[in-house]
């Protein structure tokens, strides 16, 4: 398990990060839309749209398909 942070962008957008690329974030125009221990960048978006339903994972599945398990 890893450490992520999920976090809104002005622009609409959500991102997952994790490791360095987590720690100066949020930055100015961004917020964080939920932050926790996720197995990976799949279970962190999911617990994203748990904790904010806002969160649109059906979208977020069309751009980033590939980070989603096949269920």
């Amino acid at each position: 398990m890893a450490n992520w942070k999920v976090i809104a962008l002005v622009s609409g957008n959500i991102e997952a990060v994790s490791g360095p690329a987590a720690q100066d974030r949020p930055g100015t125009h961004e917020w964080i839309v939920w932050e926790g221990q996720a197995a990976d960048k799949s279970a962190a978006l999911q617990s994203a749209e748990k904790a904010d339903p806002g969160v649109d994972l059906e979208w977020m599945r069309i751009r980033y398909e590939r980070d989603f398990n096949k269920r």
